[in-house]
This record gives structure tokens, C-alpha cells and sequence, in this order.
């Protein structure tokens, strides 16, 4: 391996998933993936599915970098050779993303969408000559339109040689069967929950806040190690007592309104309201509070409303924000919410 300066190193280590170690979890689908490559069998397709925050896109990233690595370990990719200096910069002429915005090394602005002459594209990619392997990433790949879902599989039935197409996607139900079915899916999306909670204790310091986070976070572990620090985490119990007032009567939803749009924003608050309101579901029938760390059940009592009424002001919820999407002030969402709130 050609010699290089440790802090240079570093710091690509800690900015770009191409180079961070291996995910504890994920040792099984490195193993299969690596020794399929090196017997000359691994797949044209791969799927790398499940809920959000588990690391699906972390292994793609790592392993993008680890096929087109001219000087590759077992281990990942050797962070200093030519492919992986392109990949560092963005401009690798074997690897092609979409939608456009996704690679790492993008400032984030991702298009909402993959579209049919996106795939079309992608398929003269797939067929032009290149060095070595030749890599293609579909971030959110269930964001495909039905065009793009059918132009695709044209590509998965034609292989090339050297070509992998690399599949992500958090909702896979809603990719077409015959997509699923001609690629490889790998086992990413069961983590034991002993191994989850240890990541998550070490990273957050605190088993009782690791529990918490891990659970309130569905077992979705990157995204409970995040969890504490979101905005609206420490909020929870304001948003009860919040929402009791307002079914009491003791305060008025105007008022209430203004006072949380200066705590969070519309899409923060959205969120919380969910959770909590979920919570107060269990709780109502009889499933204990999910919340350990507030005292759900003795603050809300016996009177709370039906599976029915929240699933009603849920829907509600989310016209709300369909509306901020297409230009709603936040302010009159907000204030429509809490009405909404008062009647719950």
C-alpha cells in the first residue's frame, strides 16, 4: 500500500462514508459480499433495503468505494489510490448516482425523483467501456417513476460484464416485484438488539438514555444514536402538558400556537405530535408507555381519545403539511393544528 500522512487520512476517515469502518452489524453482508466479488459471482443487482437509520447507505458507500479501489483490503478500500482521490473529489468516471445530489461529496440537494430519461442514461452508461468494474447507485431507489421502474428493468436483464448496480431504498414495498426479483438483496435490515444497544450505549453514554432512544426509535440505530440530540427531544412532556391545558380549557389554542412556533419549527413539531400522540394511544389501551423517562400515564389518566379520533387528526396532519408544501404559511398551519388540538 502506497505510504501517506496519517492526518490526511483522518480526516477523510471521519467526512466520507467511503473510508469509516465497518458497521458492527453489517460483518455478515461484508463477508458475502467481498467473497462473491472475489469468486467472480457477485450479482449485477443488490438491493440494500429496510427502515431508515439501520446503515444501508453507509455500507454502499463503503462498499462503492471498496469495488472500484485499485489497491483494496478485505477490510475496504485503501483511501489513497487513484479511484478512491476521485471518489474524495467527486468526480469518478466509473461510478454514476441517482438521483442527482445523492454522492457524498454533494452539498445535499437532492432531486425529489428518478426519472425515465435518468435511466435511460444511466443505461448508455452501463454499456459504454470502461476500466475495471463500473458502479451505478440508485439512492431511494423506491423514488423511481413508473416509467423509470419499467425502463430499469431492461437494464437488470441485460448485464454487462464488470457492471454492478447498487439499489437503496427505505420503503422497498413500493419497488416493483420484478425489480426485486432479479436482484440481490442483502441481510442488512435485522440487527440483534443486544448488539444495537451496545453501539448505541457507547455512543450516547447512558444505557437507560441508550434503551430509550433505541426503542423510541424502532430499533433503527443509527437513528436512536441521533435521537437525544434532536430538537424536539426534550420537549416531550411540554407537548403533554401543552395538549392537557388545551383539552381543559385552561389555555386557548391562539396562544399556545405562537408560544411553540418560537420552540420549533412546523416540521419538528409535527414529529413530536406524532410520537407522543401514538404514546398516548398505548397507554389508553392499556400497553404501558414507550416514554420511561416521563410519566406519561399519570399525567394523561384514564380519559383519552380513541384509536379512531388520532388516526382522524392524523390524516388531518398530514393535509397540513401538503399544504405548507404548496406554500402555506407555517404560521396558519400552526394555528390551525392547535385548534385541531383542543378538540383531540
Amino acid at each position: 500500500m502506497t505510504d501517506h500522512d496519517p492526518d490526511t487520512f483522518d480526516t477523510v476517515l471521519q467526512n466520507l462514508p467511503y473510508f469509516a469502518p465497518l458497521l458492527t452489524w453489517q460483518q455478515k453482508a461484508w463477508q458475502q459480499t467481498t467473497t462473491q466479488f472475489y469468486a467472480g459471482k457477485l450479482p449485477h443487482g443488490i438491493l440494500a433495503s429496510g427502515m431508515a437509520g439501520i446503515g444501508k447507505r453507509a455500507f454502499v458507500w463503503r462498499l462503492v468505494a471498496w469495488l472500484l479501489c485499485t489497491d483494496k483490503s478485505e477490510y475496504g478500500a485503501c483511501g489513497l489510490c487513484p479511484s478512491c482521490t476521485w471518489l474524495k473529489a467527486g468526480t469518478h468516471p466509473d461510478l454514476m448516482v441517482l438521483p442527482l445530489g445523492s454522492l457524498p461529496t454533494d452539498d445535499g440537494d437532492e432531486q425529489p425523483s428518478i426519472k425515465i430519461d435518468e435511466i435511460r442514461t444511466l443505461q448508455e452508461y452501463s454499456h459504454t467501456k470502461g476500466q475495471g468494474v463500473r458502479v451505478m447507485v440508485l439512492n431511494n431507489a423506491d423514488t423511481l417513476t413508473v416509467g423509470a421502474s419499467n425502463a430499469l428493468l431492461k437494464t437488470l436483464e441485460e448485464p454487462r460484464a464488470g457492471v454492478h448496480l447498487l439499489l437503496i431504498s427505505d420503503n422497498p414495498s413500493r419497488l416493483l416485484p420484478t425489480i426485486k426479483s432479479r436482484v440481490q438483496a442483502l441481510p442488512l435490515g435485522r440487527i440483534e438488539h443486544e448488539l444495537a444497544l451496545s453501539y448505541v450505549v457507547d455512543k450516547l453514554g447512558d444505557e437507560n438514555l441508550a434503551r430509550l432512544a433505541l426503542d423510541l426509535a424502532d430499533g433503527a440505530v443509527l437513528k436512536a444514536v441521533d435521537l437525544p440530540q434532536m430538537a424536539w427531544f426534550d420537549k416531550r412532556q411540554l407537548w403533554l402538558k401543552t395538549w392537557l391545558s388545551l383539552r381543559h380549557g385552561q389555555r386557548l389554542p391562539v396562544s399556545a400556537s405562537d408560544y411553540w412556533q418560537g420552540v420549533l419549527d412546523l416540521a419538528d413539531f409535527v414529529v413530536l405530535t406524532r410520537l407522543i400522540l401514538m404514546d398516548v394511544v398505548r397507554v389508553g389501551l392499556g400497553l404501558g408507555s414507550r416514554h420511561t423517562d416521563i410519566e406519561v400515564m399519570n399525567m394523561v389518566g384514564d380519559d383519552v381519545p380513541s384509536l379512531v379520533q388520532v388516526e382522524n387528526f392524523l390524516a388531518n396532519l398530514d393535509d397540513v403539511m401538503v399544504a405548507v408544501g404548496q406554500n402555506v404559511q407555517e404560521k396558519m398551519a400552526y394555528d390551525e393544528l392547535f385548534c385541531r388540538l383542543a378538540n383531540l
